[in-house]
């Protein structure tokens, strides 16, 4: 019998991803809107000034899903399988200028605090991190978060934004492969928070996830990662849907 915690988890994910399909509407209709009004001194800035304005609103939704990636509820990074943090000259910068002037671990992928500059910054464009999970979880989404507004978005900050990424889930630490959950494309000036459905729907329980960033926006030394969530529904004793499958 399904518990009522159950029922409301699984109305929760239904009205995020109602809530992302009406963003993406939302972002068509106002382009196009706006495009063909043509008003006189209206530039291509003004009008995606205004976008980024309304798409910030829709995202202050109070139905956030529950991430299981979080450092204060337990979730971990696993140092020995995870890319070496960029040491470069020990600053990451942000419209030109230097924001950090020593280096995030990758732990700070874990916490909800990532205001402009506090990243975890690995040497050149690929990368990975592998998370252990505080419980086992049915994996849905996942939340990529690169911590600046879309209205201050700069060169800097979208060259070192992650850009195809993939999302691996794993049974046991020791596991090389693990199964893909899917492969997502990061698309820095939209929203700073993008959530992405996973692809995998035979998978089952995972206790490990593995981040694998696969190319930035162009910039040569580094690539920053801000914020990394998991959402799905967590193991209860006696649920059937199983392992996870290959």
């Amino acid at each position: 019998m399904v518990s009522l915690d159950e029922e409301l988890a699984k109305v929760q994910r239904q009205l995020h991803v109602l809530q992302w399909r009406a963003r993406d509407i939302t972002e068509r209709a106002l382009h196009e809107a706006l495009r063909r009004t043509e008003l006189p001194g209206f530039t291509g800035e003004a009008v995606q000034k205004i976008i980024n304005q309304v798409l910030e609103k829709l995202e202050e939704s109070p139905f956030q899903m529950t991430n299981y990636a979080s450092k204060t509820s337990g979730a971990a990074i696993i140092r020995s399988k995870t890319s070496p943090s960029w040491i470069g000259s020990g600053r990451v910068f942000w419209q030109s200028l230097p924001l950090m002037a020593y280096m995030r671990p990758p732990e700070v992928i874990l916490e909800p605090d990532n205001h402009p500059g506090n990243c975890w910054p690995f040497p050149g464009s690929q990368g990975h991190v592998f998370i252990k999970l505080p419980v086992a979880v049915f994996p849905t989404a996942v939340t990529i978060n690169h911590g600046i507004p879309a209205a201050a978005y700069h060169a800097d900050s979208i060259s070192s934004a992650p850009k195809d990424f993939a999302v691996y889930g794993l049974q046991e630490e020791d596991d090389e492969k693990g199964t893909l959950l899917g492969e997502f494309i990061f698309t820095p000036g939209q929203a700073p928070g993008q959530t992405f459905q996973l692809k995998n729907e035979h998978s089952g329980f995972i206790k490990y996830v593995r981040l694998q960033v696969l190319s930035n926006w162009g910039h040569p030394d580094y690539t920053c990662v801000y914020q990394f969530r998991l959402h799905g529904d967590p193991s209860h004793d006696g649920d059937a849907r199983g392992k996870l499958s290959a």
